[in-house]
């Protein structure tokens, strides 16, 4: 039998979620709210244009700044809900203690876990966290390397609402 390390000595990268679902700078919060809800998910990495790592959405975050006056809040992009500065973030080998510390400094239930690069390569949550605790084994594939996977996804407004490109036609051209 093998002798497992107390969680809070293990490295971050034997516990993160390695498979995110991402989203760009240039999208809308509108898209963030789309991608977060069909996926089921709670943080969401922004990127920007080269894929580089901004920063990450969360779903507290997205519901408070919520703003339903009109669809120009809507189509706002993404990073107006990022915080100023630089994101908190630790890197794979820091231990899971580290990790909890950082979280609790910033007052997030996630930290951003970042290479030498600063190239995003997983996201530490309190979800990972109790997982740990709990002894659960999450299979982990090896990463291919670069910016995790980025998704595009489109919403699609019914016809005749405020901020539909055909809103006010009447019929086909």
């Amino acid at each position: 039998m093998v002798a497992h390390r107390p969680l809070e000595r293990r490295a971050v990268a034997e516990v993160m979620t390695l498979d995110l679902l991402t989203i760009s700078e240039s999208e809308s919060v509108l898209m963030a709210w789309e991608l977060m809800c069909q996926a089921g998910v709670h943080h969401l990495p922004v990127a920007d244009d080269e894929g580089g790592f901004v920063g990450v959405v969360d779903a507290q975050t997205l519901t408070a700044s919520w703003n339903a006056s009109g669809p120009e809040q809507a189509r706002r992009a993404v990073t107006t809900l990022l915080p100023p500065g630089p994101p908190v973030a630790v890197p794979p080998t820091a231990t899971v203690a580290e990790a909890a510390r950082a979280m609790m400094k910033a007052g997030l239930d996630y930290v951003p876990v970042t290479d030498d690069r600063n190239v995003l390569v997983g996201l530490l949550t309190a979800r990972d966290l109790v997982s740990g605790l709990a002894g659960v084994h999450r299979d982990v594939g090896p990463r291919t390397g670069g910016m995790p996977s980025l998704y595009r996804i489109e919403p699609v407004f019914p016809a005749g609402l405020p901020g539909h490109p055909d809103a006010g036609r009447m019929g086909p051209d």
